[in-house]
């Protein structure tokens, strides 16, 4: 799966964001020179500054298996830069003053790029919460030296543009499902798209990857148990019913392995699979996190 197809139910939020980094390219002259009525053109045009500032932090925000790792990966992709993918686990050491020099290794080494850089801190929220006069000196320094390395942003909880990244709409989890079973054999109705895109309501994007591969196994599991097998004329063995037409009462174990196929996937094998891939985002997950996003009055 590329990284089109790995955003396509974000491919709002994944424009937007890509509109904002491509301002900056495209015209950066835009944010460079000071305000000066001297330097407007004869035709009207002008290229100075003022207050005018680009984007330069996002924070992506949202439950688990939502997109936001691989929402970052296909914005890297997409503006051709070095992509620096890091957790926040990473930065921490119990060293004093290890972790503040990591950062700075960090973003010296991305500014140092001949290229333009991405830089992806993941579960930044368990290291950057709220400054209060109660937490740790190491703690304090960290997030100081975070801050000094992002230019000086006065709120690392909301950067410069958040964007809040929930379930996935009925049409995109259909898409979703779709992608996953590319190039697979399946045997699903139109109709059977809306009724798994219906059932998956509030599923996340690993979710329904989670959901599908539990899927696409369920005939492999049938295969290991099943008593009738039908001889095609390919000369190829496919699981039936017992009731089945031409149906030969035998096991797995003793037809020849290369001759062996699974039968398509179908409507009720995701059925079965959800029995055991559930959702992971509930309904107080969605207010939590959209109370989170009105607080700063953007979301994407």
């Amino acid at each position: 799966m590329n990284d089109a197809e790995a955003v396509s139910c974000l491919e709002c939020v994944m424009k937007e964001i890509q509109k904002l980094c491509n301002i900056n390219i495209d015209v950066s002259k835009m944010f460079t020179t000071k305000c000066n009525i001297k330097n407007i053109q004869e035709d009207g045009t002008s290229v100075e500054k003022g207050n005018r500032k680009p984007w330069k932090r996002i924070l992506l925000y949202g439950p688990p298996g939502t997109g936001k790792s691989r929402l970052a990966l296909a914005l890297s992709s997409a503006i051709t830069s070095t992509f620096y993918s890091i957790s926040s686990a990473d930065l921490l050491s119990s060293w004093v003053g290890e972790s503040e020099k990591s950062i700075k290794e960090l973003f010296q080494h991305a500014c140092q790029s001949n290229s333009r850089s991405v830089i992806f801190i993941d579960e930044i929220d368990s290291i950057c919460r709220k400054r209060n006069i109660q937490e740790a000196e190491h703690t304090r320094r960290f997030k100081t030296e975070l801050l000094k390395q992002m230019e000086g942003v006065g709120n690392i909880e909301n950067g410069d543009k958040v964007f809040l990244l929930l379930g996935i709409v009925l049409e995109a989890r259909i898409e979703l499902l779709k992608i996953h079973t590319k190039d697979s054999c399946i045997n699903i109705s139109d109709e059977e798209w809306q009724t798994l895109g219906q059932k998956t309501e509030l599923y996340s994007g690993s979710d329904i990857a989670n959901l599908t591969l539990g899927a696409l196994f369920q005939p492999i599991r049938e295969m290991q148990n099943a008593k009738y097998w039908k001889h095609l004329p390919g000369g190829r063995f496919v699981p039936c019913d017992s009731n089945s037409s031409g149906a030969i009462q035998t096991e797995l174990k003793n037809l020849p392995a290369d001759l062996v196929i699974p039968k398509q996937v179908q409507l009720d094998d995701f059925l079965k699979s959800m029995k055991t891939h559930s959702k992971t985002i509930s309904e107080t997950d969605l207010v939590q996190f959209t109370q989170f996003a009105k607080s700063y009055s953007q979301t994407g």
